[in-house]
């Protein structure tokens, strides 16, 4: 009886696997969904502000990675660095990202502007194209970061 009811469990639990997995290959892959691959956007406001003046933070999609530029630093994440997943339903994880080291001392707040994108970049869950607009949200449905196409 207890053999029977151990290998019921094990079943049970290979079966959610298997179920979870695969719900997992159809809504996940690695990369982007078609309608980020091969976009560049601006950042327009972050955390519902704007950037601080004279500075200026890019996203850009391709197939495997993504990355920009954030006035002082670059950053991306890739096959090396964690690759990012999307969906064409809208979810989005970017669990790892390289960034270089630089520090920059002005315009003032600079270097907390790109903590703030950075950390907004990793607690990203779902994303919204709309128009020439890219808007990325966390977990709690709160938007954090508003793009506009770029050129």
């Amino acid at each position: 009886m207890k053999k029977q009811a151990i290998l019921v469990l094990v079943f049970l639990m290979l079966a959610s696997l298997v179920a979870a997995c695969s719900a997992d290959s159809r809504s996940f892959r690695y990369g982007a969904s078609p309608d980020l691959v091969g976009t560049d956007w601006t950042l327009n406001s972050l955390n519902g502000s704007s950037l601080i003046e004279d500075t200026e933070i890019t996203l850009f999609f391709k197939e495997a990675y993504l990355g920009g530029t954030m006035t002082c630093n670059n950053y991306g994440g890739g096959p090396d660095s964690g690759k990012y997943t999307a969906t064409d339903g809208g979810r989005l994880a970017i669990p790892q990202l390289a960034v270089t080291v630089q520090l920059c001392s002005e315009p003032e707040g600079i270097m907390e502007q790109e903590a703030a994108y950075i950390e907004a970049l990793h607690d990203a869950t779902t994303y919204r194209v709309t128009d020439d607009r890219l808007e990325i949200a966390d977990a709690g449905g709160r938007t954090r970061l508003v793009f506009e196409l770029g050129q």
